[in-house]
């Protein structure tokens, strides 16, 4: 049977008239200083690549609007070659944008964080901060409170990333829980590398904390997981869990003189997670502090640590004590330990 033209023409015509709707992601390259610009008509599925080079004295703030599938995306053209460094910081905000392979070597940060998941009020939620390398982020004062990474909003992943030679005080990555679009927020910590960090020798140098006192019984549901903490010593809370209902597991802690504390907060998990000491001292596990938690068929291998330090320290607290100083564990499931 033949198809006379002007009916093969009426099939294709209606598929030609969608053509114009059709929206095509792009890749373009750009300076630096040029992503906020290109964020502003990025549409879902973009990638921004960032050129090589060095960049020092840097103020970024990025504001992106992505999609579950697809992200935009703002990477290095070539991994590790986009180094940004001296007296900087990145703020990002927005929905469903992924930042990839920045190295940020001897920043040196002007604001809380190298990087935050913020521009003032306005928080990120669904973004990512993947494959990226923080290297000796630190300030001339020892004893000023800087971070590598703080966390706010809500849905948000850091993985696959090296945070290695923090010095000063501060916590190397913050889950901040400061206003009510940080609660509840399901981040996700996974597979990172936490590497070496000194004995500060005072509070206040965790590798993470999740929350403050003032939020302990704010329900964070962050998610820790499959990352290693090597030789993270920087006091006593190696994690530091000041919120209720989130969850340790699959880590490997090596040779690191300090705990997962569950410090404040209720309804905590912390399971399947690898802790190896090597004899060396203030090597712990697990300090339990409130009620509800679970630890749950984790291996604790030759720990020397005692007393705050202890493979299992279960707290039998202040009397009447205020949630912010130690409240007496109480219903607390420790099973299937090795």
């Amino acid at each position: 049977m033949k198809i006379s033209h002007n009916i093969f023409n009426l099939l294709i015509l209606p598929a030609a008239l969608l053509l114009p709707a059709i929206s095509f992601a792009e890749t373009r390259q750009v300076a630096l200083n040029e992503v906020a610009s290109a964020l502003k008509t990025a549409k879902p599925g973009d990638r921004i690549q960032v050129k090589d080079g060095t960049y020092t004295d840097v103020m970024l703030k990025w504001n992106g609007q992505g999609a579950e599938k697809p992200p935009v995306v703002i990477e290095a053209v070539t991994p590790g070659k986009v180094v940004i460094t001296g007296k900087s910081a990145l703020q990002l905000s927005g929905e469903y944008v992924e930042m990839r392979g920045f190295l940020f070597d001897k920043v040196e940060p002007v604001r809380r964080g190298v990087v935050e998941l913020a521009v003032g009020s306005k928080y990120a939620n669904h973004c990512r901060i993947t494959d990226c390398v923080f290297n000796s982020c630190n300030v001339a004062k020892r004893d000023e409170p800087k971070s590598y990474i703080v966390l706010s909003g809500r849905y948000n992943r850091v993985d696959h990333c090296s945070l290695v030679g923090k010095l000063n005080l501060g916590v190397t990555l913050l889950v901040n829980l400061n206003g009510e679009g940080c609660l509840e927020n399901f981040h996700r910590i996974d597979h990172n590398y936490f590497g070496p960090r000194g004995v500060y020798g005072s509070n206040g140098a965790e590798t993470m904390r999740i929350g403050t006192s003032h939020q302990s019984y704010s329900s964070s549901n962050t998610i820790v997981e499959d990352n290693l903490f090597d030789r993270c010593s920087g006091e006593v809370e190696i994690i530091s869990v000041k919120s209720c209902d989130n969850i340790v597991r699959r880590n490997v802690i090596l040779d690191c003189e300090g705990v997962v504390a569950l410090r404040h907060g209720k309804r905590n998990l912390v399971e399947n997670n690898l802790f190896i000491g090597h004899g060396k001292r203030n090597t712990g596990g697990v300090r339990i502090v409130d009620e509800g938690h679970r630890v749950l068929n984790n291996v604790f291998y030759e720990l020397a640590g005692e007393r705050f330090f202890s493979t299992l320290a279960v707290m039998n607290g202040v009397p009447n004590s205020l949630p912010s100083r130690y409240v007496k564990a109480n219903n607390v499931t420790i099973k299937g330990n090795t």
